[in-house]
């Protein structure tokens, strides 16, 4: 008879724990619906396409995009020149800011690529 009740308590705590931990597993691990929003920055920019220098649709640019890092931009004088897409930045070795710098770095913000002087590109 104590070997029974033995047995039955030692099922019941196994069953207890195994019932605790899928619980406390399940409990801790997202849903599989359940994705978290990333930043706009985060993901991978897709910029190719048609931009307009300040907003103007008279002052066309343009970027071709070669893969998710390499592009060609082409500003609304016709000048164009590689860069790269790093995160929500893009850095055009090329040009400059006039300060000296080491090539253009911009801004992503939503359909806008902000440079240094404030003025931008918008799609």
């Amino acid at each position: 008879m104590k070997l029974t009740n033995g047995l039955a308590s030692l099922a019941a705590a196994v069953l207890f724990l195994g019932m605790n931990t899928t619980a406390y597993g399940q409990w801790n691990r997202p849903s599989p619906r359940y994705r978290p929003a990333e930043p706009a920055w985060a993901q991978d920019a897709d910029l190719s396409g048609r931009w307009y220098a300040n907003g103007d649709p008279r002052r066309r640019c343009e970027i071709r995009q070669r893969g998710p890092e390499k592009a060609l931009f082409i500003n609304d004088s016709g000048s164009s020149a590689w860069g790269r897409i790093e995160g929500n930045r893009v850095w055009i070795p090329d040009w400059t800011d006039g300060e000296g710098s080491r090539g253009l770095e911009g801004r992503i913000k939503g359909d806008r690529i902000i440079w240094p002087n404030g003025s931008y590109w918008e799609r």
